[in-house]
């Protein structure tokens, strides 16, 4: 069973959306003038692809989960694989991007594949500094149902990825902000993820809920920074 079967509809719904600010600045950097494509890999339910599609031609949204895949909306192209899949019949892109996803992936195999089809990619992610909320969720779901999956990828650093790629020369893109949340939220955000998707928490749901709400404060307000790093190929 996929590690996010079952999880669509939670992301859809909890993941937090990247600043439209960032979007904008990415857009900017990457010199996107409403002409080619954007490649997203690992797209979810296209928290990246879908805001990024006013600025080209046309959207190749990647994920191997298809509830996923089926919760984008029209107008982009939606294809099931890993990005390990991704080759040259998949034609040429403008830019490619990869949102909370790359430490999923096997990096090398990625990059090398992606300096075949296009001159710029951007690993895009977000942290919560010192999020007390999130320590506690992993910390629950620990408890309950042992380590979370383990990525490929674990302590992968984006700038240092692509500074060892083809894709060599990084420019980073930053965005700070106040988060909201509730518990509702983070439940709902908990049921997005690996270590805790519904078939992963299974008949302890009732169980998890209560220890959650026992534990996290009724509202979080935490800041969050968001970085793209956009790698252009060193030989350009």
């Amino acid at each position: 069973m996929s590690l996010f079967a079952g999880t669509a509809e939670w992301y859809a719904r909890y993941r937090r959306v990247y600043p439209q600010e960032l979007i904008e600045q990415l857009a900017a950097a990457a010199r996107l003038g409403g002409t080619g494509r954007l490649l997203d890999l690992g797209t979810g339910t296209g928290q990246l692809a879908v805001p990024l599609a006013p600025y080209v031609a046309g959207v190749v949204a990647v994920d191997p989960e298809p509830e996923m895949l089926a919760l984008l909306p029209a107008g982009i192209e939606r294809r099931q694989a890993r990005a390990e899949d991704l080759d040259e019949t998949w034609g040429t892109f403008e830019l490619a991007t990869i949102g909370r996803a790359f430490h999923w992936m096997d990096g090398d195999v990625v990059m090398d594949r992606l300096a075949r089809v296009t001159r710029q990619v951007a690993l895009v992610g977000d942290r919560l500094e010192e999020s007390e909320s999130q320590s506690i969720l992993l910390a629950v779901s620990r408890e309950l149902f042992g380590e979370r999956p383990r990525m490929k990828q674990p302590t992968v650093k984006y700038d240092q990825a692509l500074a060892a790629s083809a894709f060599s020369d990084v420019q980073r893109l930053t965005v700070e902000y106040e988060l909201t949340r509730t518990v509702d939220d983070l439940i709902g955000f908990a049921y997005s993820t690996s270590f805790a998707s519904l078939a992963r928490v299974g008949a302890r749901r009732e169980e998890f809920e209560r220890e959650l709400r026992d534990r996290l404060k009724p509202v979080y307000r935490e800041r969050v920074r968001v970085d793209a790093f956009l790698g252009r190929r060193g030989d350009e």
